[in-house]
């Protein structure tokens, strides 16, 4: 599951076990992408490996998913010169960091959500081949990193959006010796749909152009792991036009983490707008009784 950053992610974690009567397996978290000076190691470790490291140690077998943003604010589509290596120095110390914190067996969720526009600098429907291309230069230097064994996993979300040069996901995929796992997020939303039945938003999640059946087709074609790095309910009332407290796509995600072949699954537990499992009373009854 996943709340907050570093330390207050760790807390919160904790927080959810408690909710679930039992560990989670999967520690998930960002480094943030507000500048360069984010990838210092000592601000890394002290806020987020650290914290993150103790988590593990005290659940034998636990793993660790961090999201590595390619590129920073003010640097947005800067995919030729991160590629040309102006960058390297920052990539290199953030990899050296999670090593020595003792996770250099993190799974990287490098650049998530490429195909939404509004993600970051590193956005890809604009370039998708500059996105793909820094996604290589970037597992380069991880990998070269001394005692890495990190897993890299390219992270997406559902749909595409019109009138921008990303149609499908191989418009953006850095190809199978690059990528390990593809994950797909998924929120029980459609955009300016407010009054459409839980059904309906289901069948639109899964069917729309890039939803989630395009998405397992396209993980078993390249015979890689299918993941689902962020999940989540969303409030009513609003554009994104969320399902509100709906145990039915509670159910039916948990479907889809059998018939998709899941290998892990994290609930975002994180109010950026949509609410939290708290504000849901009738979900989280649900997803209690799933995965209690």
């Amino acid at each position: 599951m996943y709340k907050g950053f570093g330390a207050e992610a760790v807390a919160a974690t904790v927080r959810h076990e408690g909710l679930l009567g039992r560990p989670v397996e999967i520690g998930n978290d960002y480094l943030p992408h507000g500048s360069w000076k984010e990838f210092d190691p000592a601000t890394m470790c002290r806020y987020q490996l650290d914290p993150w490291r103790t988590w593990r140690d005290e659940r034998p077998g636990s793993a660790f998913v961090y999201g590595i943003p390619p590129l920073v604010d003010g640097f947005g589509g800067a995919f030729a010169r991160g590629v040309a290596g102006e960058f390297d120095a920052a990539y290199g110390r953030a990899a050296r960091a999670m090593v020595e914190s003792g996770h250099g067996d993190a799974v990287v969720r490098l650049g998530w959500e490429p195909n939404n526009r509004a993600i970051g600098p590193w956005q890809a429907t604009d370039d998708p081949a500059g996105y793909a291309a820094l996604f290589r230069h970037v597992v380069d230097v991880f990998r070269a990193t001394p005692g890495a064994c990190f897993t890299f996993e390219l992270s997406s979300s559902l749909g595409v959006q019109p009138g921008r040069r990303l149609r499908a996901f191989a418009d953006y995929y850095p190809g199978d010796g690059y990528v390990d796992w593809l994950g797909m997020n998924a929120y029980d939303l459609k955009w300016g749909a407010a009054t459409v039945s839980p059904a309906d938003r289901w069948a639109w999640i899964r069917s729309q152009e890039s939803g989630l059946d395009a998405h397992v087709a396209f993980v078993r074609a390249r015979g890689k792991r299918n993941v689902c790095s962020e999940w989540g309910l969303y409030r009513r009332g609003d554009a994104f036009a969320g399902g509100g407290d709906n145990a039915y796509f509670v159910d039916r995600m948990v479907e889809y983490f059998s018939w998709g072949e899941v290998a892990y699954q994290s609930y975002f537990d994180h109010d950026w707008g949509g609410g939290t499992l708290t504000d849901f009373p009738g979900a989280r009854a649900a997803y209690v009784g799933w995965f209690r």
